[in-house]
């Protein structure tokens, strides 16, 4: 009984895992969105540019708290001349001989003639800053901050588009596929009923064999190219599973559902892609990110006022007018310890850098005019992007029209073919070119109805929108 519970559910498990997921373009995007690295990167980028700011703003104030403790041994006189204790005038230290006797002093040998000793140091020290007055440097170090978050938030817009996009050219290139796919059925189906005629009119001894093999061989050659079509539909939508993560089978379910015609002019079109385009929003952000660059090399030509305090405990203590620390002859380095504050201003002013600041300040200047006319290039792009969509929308609602009328006429057409034909009228060949123009005509307006959703999807990228998130 266990055991076949066990099947059962193996079993159940399997046709679960069998079945064909069923996936709409929004689906498919808000998949892509979840799994691609180049979004998770321009996410992760957006964070990185969030800690930025928090960073720029605590280059204001700046707080360190540190201690140290060292242990010191030291021999000094290796390889010295010795040396001797000299006593003049009561008084006792240590020298060579003759600069003793010179001085009237009495020389007797030191008792350690190369001495050692051990010493200990100790310090813990809190030092803060605030730059009062920094040229605008820092202010201006904040605002590039916070501007390069907002470039970062809008480069994930511009990834997700991007995403967006490339997802909506393979979803329907898969669909486009399927749909001739199905036109290719249609077209085996009228085949085969073609062959059936011919072999009913060779029995009946109203038509020569070659009818029927005519039949047949066309027949086969649909079934071929439906094969290939099959091949082709399996490889991209194995593709497009990859893109999305999904590794079952997927069946695409959206239809093509676009508007009776294009819209009326390219020109309010093109003013709504230049607000909404995220490219342009970047470059134009770009150029305030390096507006703040300029600010912050030319801060060198303000002086530089702060405020600063040093407070200190133990018995190394630096000292700040000196820029040098004290000494201890203590070998226990928590010995003579003692505290001190040192407070004030200092006020930096630079005259002369060999001209420095000057070539740095205009070099930043140079490049935001290089991003001035990077947003000009940008725009420029948008505008052709936008108008070739547009273009391109057109040129497909007019070509679809002819292409509905010929595949009416080209129907018309196989129905009477077929019709002489039955009736010993026409010719096999007149029968198999009818239905060669029907499928012809028929797979023309699937090409063109296919392209015509994909273009409407490109538009809406070339306005700005994420297709199947943005409802434009």
């Amino acid at each position: 009984m266990r055991a076949i519970a066990l099947i059962t559910l193996l079993l159940t498990a399997s046709a679960a895992h069998a079945e064909t997921r069923k996936l709409s373009l929004q689906e498919a995007v808000q998949a892509a969105m979840h799994i691609d690295p180049v979004v998770s990167e321009a996410h992760i980028t957006a964070d990185r540019a969030r800690l930025g700011v928090l960073r720029a703003q605590l280059d204001r104030f700046s707080l360190k708290i540190d201690g140290s403790v060292q242990e010191l041994w030291n021999k000094s006189n290796l390889g010295g001349p010795t040396v001797y204790d000299c006593s003049v005038a009561g008084t006792t230290f240590q020298t060579d001989q003759s600069t003793c006797t010179m001085n009237g002093g009495i020389a007797s040998p030191s008792a350690i003639q190369q001495p050692s000793q051990w010493t200990g140091l100790s310090n813990f020290q809190a030092n803060a800053n605030y730059y009062l007055f920094s040229g605008f440097r820092v202010e201006a170090n904040v605002k590039r901050a916070k501007v390069q978050e907002q470039a970062a938030l809008v480069q994930v817009k511009q990834q997700r588009k991007d995403t967006a996009i490339a997802v909506a050219r393979l979803y329907w290139n898969v669909r486009h596929l399927l749909m001739l796919r199905d036109v290719q059925e249609q077209a085996l189906q009228r085949m085969i009923d073609a062959e059936k005629i011919a072999d009913a009119r060779l029995k009946a001894g109203l038509a020569p064999p070659i009818d029927k093999n005519r039949a047949t061989s066309r027949k086969l050659t649909e079934q071929a190219t439906l094969e290939d079509l099959l091949g082709q539909a399996r490889t991209a939508a194995a593709q497009l599973g990859v893109l999305l993560g999904f590794g079952d089978d997927i069946e695409l379910v959206d239809v093509v559902n676009v508007p009776d015609e294009p819209p009326a002019s390219p020109a309010e079109l093109v003013a709504d892609a230049l607000g909404r385009r995220p490219e342009i929003k970047n470059a134009k952000l770009q150029v305030e990110i390096q507006h703040q660059q300029v600010r912050i090399a030319r801060s060198g030509f303000f002086p530089q006022l702060t405020l600063f305090g040093l407070f200190q405990y133990g018995n190394n203590a630096f000292n700040v007018g000196t820029q040098a620390r004290s000494l201890t002859s203590a070998a226990n380095p928590f010995d003579n310890l003692s505290g001190n504050f040192t407070g004030g201003a200092q006020l930096a002013m630079n005259f002369f850098d060999t001209l420095n600041t000057y070539t740095s300040t205009a070099d930043a200047h140079y490049v935001e005019e290089i991003d001035k006319q990077e947003v000009r290039r940008y725009e420029r792009l948008v505008d052709t992007d936008v108008r070739g969509a547009y273009e391109t929308l057109k040129k497909l609602y007019a070509k679809r029209v002819p292409l509905m009328a010929a595949r009416d006429v080209a129907r018309d057409n196989l129905t009477i073919i077929e019709g002489r034909y039955k009736n010993g009228d026409a010719l096999i060949i007149e029968y198999l070119d009818a239905q060669i123009e029907l499928v012809n005509a028929e797979q023309n307006l699937v090409d063109v109805t296919a392209l015509l959703q994909l273009q409407w999807y490109e538009l809406q990228a070339a306005l700005g929108f994420t297709v199947g998130v943005d409802h434009g």
